[in-house]
């Protein structure tokens, strides 16, 4: 997993956000969607050199992008999950597909007010993949590009996104669930993790 945050969490993005993800203040979903595609961009370029050395294919070509999930709770208090909406910017900008293979079926509370320790901890269970959702990776990606195919071995490269890095706790709970459900599949995933501002 390789993670990079468009920005730093100065008290103006700071602000932003707020705005955004606390207030609904959906005009502010293009500006950050602006900023997280060039930081997109950006990573999309320090990596495209890299070769995946069984596949032989460019590792930075991303397939697919998805989100970190929401509970119902917080889908409801807020109407919207703020990940989804800057992920659906970055596909729509590079006409990739966005597919939330991800879910958040208990809710772990705000984690801006826990310790590292206690993220960490609350972390750990908090992700589930959907269902079939190997089955759908296949039918997206693999199926679609015999060059992702090779004896035997399926890969696909993930964007993950979401609005904060603060601890990384939460982005290495996605990566392994989702990385561990399609290994039990026979699908690498490599994983990108992009967020808006570190923390």
């Amino acid at each position: 997993m390789c993670n990079r945050s468009a920005t730093s969490y100065t008290p103006m993005m700071r602000e932003w956000i707020g705005q955004f993800k606390y207030r609904g203040n959906e005009k502010y979903a293009s500006a950050l969607g602006e900023i997280m595609n060039r930081a997109y961009r950006a990573m999309r370029h320090e990596f495209a050199g890299d070769v995946h050395s069984v596949l032989n294919r460019s590792l930075w070509s991303v397939d697919i992008v998805t989100c970190v999930p929401v509970s119902e709770t917080r889908l409801t208090e807020r109407g919207f999950n703020q990940a989804q909406v800057l992920a659906e910017e970055i596909a729509k900008r590079n006409k990739l597909p966005f597919v939330p293979l991800l879910a958040r079926p208990q809710d772990t509370g705000k984690q801006s007010f826990k310790t590292k320790k206690d993220r960490i901890s609350t972390m750990d269970n908090a992700f589930a993949v959907i269902p079939d959702m190997a089955e759908l990776l296949k039918s997206l990606v693999l199926k679609a590009d015999s060059r992702y195919t090779s004896d035997r071995i399926q890969s696909a490269t993930v964007l993950l996104v979401d609005d904060i890095y603060t601890t990384g706790s939460t982005l290495q709970a996605c990566a392994r669930v989702l990385g561990e459900k399609a290994a039990e599949q026979g699908v690498h995933l490599a994983i990108f993790c992009l967020t808006l501002a570190r923390s």
